[in-house]
């Protein structure tokens, strides 16, 4: 395997110098752009000649992949079929989609259902009447600095509703906010707890940076003395899978590819044998995929210490987030992060999903190098996140 770095004025360059030298199936590690008179890029590649000359004898690189779920697609079938359509039932024993269209009409937890629906009522009505001059000047304000930072209007407004003044909005946001616990954390990344083995999944939309939060994690979790493993099931895409090799090889641990339920119990066992953690890597797709959803949750149910992690991206549409939040509630979902804090300018959507989903929030990226760039998520760094407008502003 061969590592190097390439400097170039800007990342089109970089990216054609790493294609040059290291061929294009050169995966790229880590991104940096240097700033200063004569500004930057610098771009970290690797390529793995063991994979290139099995591919260019004919051996295959990964199994084919076989569905994680025993049911078989029924003629008509497609894979991104829309849980809205009426008759179709789900595998596995699972409630049909029309139990689940009634299941996932209790969107927010029953603390704040009834007063959220309360502040939509009063929204609707202010709208109607002219909200802006309903409100008092201070709470003009408030709403207006809390809306400018992406909070949603019925959320707003209920902090408009406590709040005296600006100065009241940190302490109000930090008393909504959950995190992980210190105790759990240093389950995950301390040796005290080394006895104690764990798998966490990841799982998240497309795009949203699983792989390389698992390095990292990894990374962090080889730093305080605990041995790690990680387990592949993204087959949808041969990049991830090789990416994912490449950092598993940097570091010295254990990697390997489940392509069905069966693989993935016999590796998990098989690594908890020499294994304080496992990384279980899913493939990112629509959350809207039946089928899809439906594999996760088989997952989550296997007979092993587990947790499972959701992933958002801190730069995705806050409508998308919260439509996503419809079928992932389905999953045992322990705890929720946030990916790519420094490509996104309003930080709102942080809270509005905290309200949400009612889950701690246990990390946060801030970028693609590894190990670095991700931060364990404080009351304090999501309150002053969210009161501030982009990443360089904290």
């Amino acid at each position: 395997m061969k590592i190097k770095k390439f400097k170039a004025r800007n990342f089109t360059e970089a990216l054609s110098l790493v294609k040059k030298e290291l061929s294009e199936d050169a995966i790229i590690l880590s991104t940096e752009e240097k700033k200063g008179l004569r500004p930057f890029v610098e771009v970290t590649a690797a390529v793995d000649y063991e994979i290139n000359e099995k591919r260019c004898n004919g051996f295959p690189v990964r199994k084919s992949r076989k569905r994680m779920t025993g049911v078989k697609r029924q003629k008509g079938d497609t894979e991104g079929s829309d849980l809205g359509n009426a008759g179709v039932t789900a595998c596995n024993g699972h409630p049909s989609v029309s139990n689940d269209s009634r299941y996932f009409r209790c969107t927010f937890t029953d603390e704040i259902k009834k007063e959220i629906g309360n502040l939509r009522e009063m929204i609707t009505d202010m709208k109607n009447n002219g909200y802006e001059m309903s409100l008092p000047s201070k709470k003009k304000m408030i709403f207006h600095f809390l809306r400018e930072r992406a909070v949603r209007e019925e959320f707003a407004l209920r902090l408009c509703e406590h709040a005296r003044d600006l100065n009241d909005i940190p302490s109000l946001l930090s008393a909504d906010m959950r995190v992980m616990e210190q105790r759990v954390l240093d389950g995950i990344f301390t040796k005290e707890s080394a006895r104690q083995k764990k798998a966490i999944m990841f799982i998240g939309p497309t795009g949203v940076g699983k792989t390389t939060t698992i390095a990292k994690l990894a990374a962090h979790a080889i730093g305080n003395r605990k041995s790690a493993a990680i387990i592949n099931l993204d087959a949808y895409r041969i990049g991830a899978v090789e990416q994912m090799r490449i950092y598993a090889k940097i570091m010295g641990i254990p990697f390997c590819i489940a392509s069905d339920i069966k693989e993935l119990k016999e590796n998990l066992l098989n690594f908890a044998k020499s294994r304080d953690i496992i990384f279980i890597d899913t493939s990112g797709r629509n959350p809207r995929d039946e089928l899809y959803i439906n594999e996760l949750l088989e997952i989550s149910q296997i007979e092993f210490p587990f947790e499972c992690h959701l992933l958002m991206g801190a730069n995705c549409d806050d409508d998308f987030m919260i439509e996503a939040y419809r079928f992932y509630r389905r999953l045992p979902v322990d705890y929720i992060s946030f990916t790519k804090i420094d490509e996104a300018v309003r930080f709102g959507t942080l809270y509005n999903l905290q309200l949400i989903y009612q889950k701690p929030v246990a990390y946060m990226t801030t970028g693609q190098k590894v190990p670095d760039d991700i931060e364990f998520a404080t009351v304090s760094k999501l309150t002053n996140l969210i009161l501030k407008k982009g990443w360089n502003a904290c």
